[in-house]
């Protein structure tokens, strides 16, 4: 099980956003003692976390040429 710290390193990213993952549920965690307790994470959610985040080939769009916004004035 992975302290929130070491789970961010596995990651790559901050620990604030392990947390923010974990408080939208994005990253199934577990929480052990009291109060708020603290969290763990197995190394399989960090896995499956990172499947579910994985981005494929994605094409690029032509932009349309002219937009017209109506609240705005040149």
């Amino acid at each position: 099980m992975f302290t929130v710290k070491t789970a961010a390193k596995e990651l790559g990213v901050s620990p604030s956003l392990i947390y923010g993952l974990c408080a939208s549920g994005k990253l199934r965690h577990e929480r052990h003692g009291l109060g708020r307790g603290t969290i763990r994470i197995s190394p399989q959610d960090l896995i499956e976390y990172r499947q579910r985040s994985a981005v494929g080939h994605v094409e690029k769009r032509a932009l349309p040429t002219r937009v017209k916004l109506k609240h705005i004035k040149l």
